[in-house]
């Protein structure tokens, strides 16, 4: 019943049907601002818990992703896992490190080395984001155990990911799919 809410509402808010170009460069027929829907209170407490339920065996202590995209679901995500028990943090990638003080690339109350954490999105195309924010995690003594992404919207970015993870899994709560074709 949740999984099926949360599509409706992605449906009916966040996919956008005109001509657009993607951060990848790419055009497409369609956008997914899933932001219109995870920034809802109903839209993100779903979301957060359909994440957190896949998420939650592969253990990790901490979820995040690259600013902007993936902020809403790194906090619904985080207060899911609250809400089952489980104290897991939430931690932001910024698109370059700061230019003063510590000069982090990391934000949050993030990890000590060899922490396991989960690295997400909002919508999954070339994989771009992902990676930079995998690649970040791992540089500041994260273990990556698992990613998810709200849409994969089938464009090649899950191959990407996959081979970045290793044996990780990738997670998509919806492909672009079964979002276009109700």
């Amino acid at each position: 019943m949740r999984r099926d809410r949360l599509r409706t509402l992605l449906t009916d808010h966040a996919v956008i049907h005109e001509s657009v170009v993607l951060s990848s460069g790419k055009r497409s027929a369609y956008y997914v601002d899933a932001r219109q829907v995870l920034l809802d209170p109903e839209g993100a407490a779903l979301a957060g818990a359909l994440a957190w339920e896949a998420l939650a065996p592969t253990g990790p202590r901490a979820v995040g992703g690259l600013t902007l995209g993936a902020d809403p679901l790194v906090c619904a995500a985080s207060a899911a896992a609250w809400a089952a028990g489980e104290r897991v943090t939430g931690f932001f990638v910024r698109k370059e490190s700061k230019k003063h003080g510590l000069q982090q690339w990391i934000e949050g109350p993030f990890i000590e080395e060899g922490t396991p954490v989960a690295v997400i999105d909002d919508v999954l195309t070339s994989g771009g984001s992902l990676a930079v924010a995998i690649e970040k995690a791992r540089q500041a003594g994260g273990v990556v155990v698992a990613a998810l992404v709200v849409i994969d919207r089938e464009e090649g970015g899950r191959a990407v990911i996959e081979e970045i993870l290793g044996d990780a899994p990738l997670f998509a709560l919806y492909s672009a799919r079964e979002l276009l074709n109700g």
